[in-house]
């Protein structure tokens, strides 16, 4: 059964200096750069699993139209972004496990609470509006145009000369198989986003629902402890999670060595 969903996203005239595929940083105070920043089109995508190989949660499969472009980021938040707002606002920064070069990884062991602080405070730095993705938008712009289980195809396709993704199984390269890569390491989609599948599982601003509702389209306020929606899987993660359409559920005090974020700007 296929249902049909309207999600709009905010827009206005100034959009038209932006066109899709722009790639650009909005300013800081002190003359710093918020995160990179790609403009993806508004468009109509299938959200859930079309391969009849993804699990009873990710059926029925909604149609979604994107009514509106937006900006989204062409990285997973890295530690180097993270400090700016640690540093501004005297919080303790996340635990890096020790990896090291953590500035070119992304930020790790942050929970969704802190999360959406992090994008509230972008919000006020910046004068633009930032928050999570929806489930929906993260889905949309993680296939960038596929309707394949991975955005690139249907098989993993990941030699070790190139792979295609951060995970276990995924070929990627032994001296990070027990951490996370550093950003843009690997392919970027056809939107120009990197590791939407892999590296780390990304926070959305979506409650968790099953069976889809709607519901989960919604931005779950601060005070809803229900659990939320994390999507792309992970460094640790078997090649089956990094399907576009897998969801997973953690709660929003929860912190992870495999659990990052990715932001949503509105375009005005």
């Amino acid at each position: 059964m296929r249902r049909r969903l309207y999600l709009l996203v905010g827009l206005s005239l100034s959009a038209q200096a932006m066109p899709e595929g722009t790639v650009f940083r909005d300013t800081l105070p002190g003359g710093q750069s918020g995160p990179e920043l790609v403009v993806v089109p508004a468009g109509q995508f299938e959200l859930g699993d079309l391969s009849g190989r993804g699990n009873h949660n990710e059926r029925p499969t909604l149609t979604v139209q994107i009514a509106r472009s937006f900006a989204i980021g062409r990285f997973e938040i890295t530690f180097a972004d993270w400090r700016l707002y640690q540093q501004a606002t005297q919080t303790p920064l996340p635990d890096n496990e020790g990896w090291g070069l953590s500035d070119v990884r992304p930020v790790i062991n942050v929970s969704w609470q802190e999360a959406r602080a992090y994008c509230q405070w972008l919000s006020r730095m910046s004068g633009q509006r930032y928050r999570l993705p929806t489930e929906a938008e993260w889905e949309y712009a993680a296939r960038a145009g596929s309707g394949s289980y991975y955005w690139w195809g249907e098989q993993l396709d990941s030699p070790e000369q190139r792979p295609r993704a951060h995970c276990r199984g995924c070929n990627s390269p032994r001296i990070i198989q027990n951490k996370t890569a550093q950003i843009g390491r690997f392919a970027a989609n056809a939107f120009g986003l990197y590791d939407t599948a892999g590296n780390v599982w990304e926070w959305t601003a979506s409650r968790y629902a099953h069976p889809w509702d709607g519901s989960e389209q919604r931005d779950a306020g601060l005070l809803d402890q229900s659990p939320r929606v994390v999507r792309g899987g992970a460094w640790n993660s078997g090649p089956a999670y990094l399907r576009s359409s897998l969801r997973d559920l953690r709660q929003p005090d929860q912190k992870h060595y495999a659990l990052g974020l990715r932001v949503v700007r509105e375009i005005d």
